[in-house]
């Protein structure tokens, strides 16, 4: 894989990661502005909650963007190589939910990231031309 494509496809990531940081930052705005309302006490409270956050409408926009990027990417980058670094995104979103929302992480966590790290590259030297 050559660099352009490489960068192109972090950048398609770390997208991904802001709209999901985004959306996380919606869902903590909307618990303490309901108090944790339950299914049973309106369906349509909650939405209108969630409708009522900026960070929701920023999040959609992101992904929005994110999905004609990956549309954009996906004409010039096969999918065998360009879908396995979105994968990295289930490494960057619990680091940056560590230091946005004080979530924890344990070591099996970094095994895991390893594996995720390894099995890219793999992909990446394996799908040359």
């Amino acid at each position: 894989m050559n660099i352009q494509n490489f960068i192109k496809l972090i950048i398609f990531v770390l997208l991904m990661c802001a709209g999901q940081i985004l959306f996380k930052k919606t869902a903590i705005a909307v618990s303490k502005k309901t108090q944790r309302l339950e299914i049973s006490d309106g369906f349509i409270a909650i939405i209108l909650s969630i409708v009522s956050i900026n960070y929701f409408y920023l999040a959609l926009i992101i992904y929005g963007i994110a999905t004609f990027y990956w549309l954009y990417l996906l004409q010039t980058i096969p999918l065998t190589m360009a879908y396995p670094f979105t994968a990295l995104a289930m490494v960057i979103i619990p680091v940056a939910s560590y230091y946005f929302f004080d979530e924890q992480l344990n070591d099996i966590y970094w095994v895991g990231a390893i594996l995720i790290f390894m099995g890219i590259i793999i992909i990446s030297f394996s799908n040359k031309p």
